[in-house]
């Protein structure tokens, strides 16, 4: 189990990994009550949204657990925790979702997740369906890939936009979860006000290097941001730590968060990183990282 340090002004109160043993129990637990989700998650195979707080830590409103596949077992899992709310705050604005199949025909409906005070954009999201290769859950579906969409009011493939613009929605990434079937899409949307996270990226793993298929930032300053198309020795950056772990891992080593950049960029204070890999049997084919 390993834990991330987060900014303040994130959404998020708390990250952690586990690894999977091949019996399906979490290695090094401690007991920790937000181990019953990633057991849960383990158990039903695929992402768990919760907002019990019998199985949450005291300072969040919400987890969800995301299950990593590596031929067909569940090898690791990280588990993304959301700040605790209180009544009078209107600042700490996001969104985790859940969207899985559902029905015999090839549509996604939103599983479980956790809107924070967002009620309008919560039963817009009730409602809808996509389609595989429609909105960012079934293009998710479609490539089994991480996918970002940004500037959410203005995305032609977001198309719960109107939703997105009236509650400061900015950045959303959505990561699958599978191993011989597609069982899930997990989704994390960022605002203007309270980001997730600062920056979002999507590296395609190849024989010798990764390929940035997409990313976005926030607040990384000058020389952090990469364009798409930027490559990454194999064993280089945080999808090189996931890929040489073979599990979700997480990083404060400012070298390997900042692999590949402009080496006299300023970095923030007390960064950290998220990597989630998705691998195509035993290969790796992708990593969705996230920077804090």
């Amino acid at each position: 189990m390993i834990v991330s340090t987060l900014p303040s002004r994130s959404f998020l109160s708390d990250v952690t990994v586990y690894r999977v043993d091949d019996q399906g129990h979490l290695v090094d637990a401690i007991g920790a009550p937000i181990e019953e989700l990633a057991q849960a998650a383990i158990l039903s195979g695929t992402a768990e949204v919760s907002t019990d707080p019998r199985v949450i830590h005291s300072d969040s409103s919400a987890a969800l657990a995301i299950p990593v596949y590596r031929s067909a077992h569940v090898i690791s899992l990280a588990v993304i925790s959301a700040k605790r709310i209180p009544e009078n705050r209107d600042d700490v604005v996001g969104v985790l979702e859940v969207w899985e199949p559902v029905g015999i025909y090839e549509d996604l409906a939103l599983k479980s997740g956790f809107y924070g005070r967002m009620e309008r954009f919560r039963n817009v999201s009730s409602f809808v369906r996509f389609e595989k290769g429609t909105g960012l859950p079934g293009q998710v579906w479609q490539h089994r890939t991480g996918v970002i969409h940004d500037d959410l009011s203005n995305h032609p493939g977001f198309l719960r936009a109107a939703g997105a613009s009236a509650d400061l929605l900015v950045t959303a990434v959505g990561i699958p979860i599978a191993s011989t079937a597609f069982h899930a899409a997990a989704v994390l949307i960022s605002s203007t006000i309270s980001p997730l996270a600062r920056g979002f990226e999507v590296w395609q793993a190849h024989d010798d290097h990764f390929s940035l298929i997409g990313g976005t930032y926030r607040d990384l300053g000058e020389g952090i941001e990469l364009l798409p198309g930027t490559s990454l020795p194999r064993d280089k950056g945080l999808p090189g730590l996931a890929g040489n772990e073979h599990a979700a891992v997480i990083c404060e080593d400012v070298d390997t968060l900042f692999a590949g950049r402009n080496h006299d960029a300023e970095v923030p204070e007390s960064a950290s990183g998220l990597a989630i890999p998705f691998f195509n049997g035993d290969s790796l084919a992708s990593v969705t990282t996230l920077l804090f």
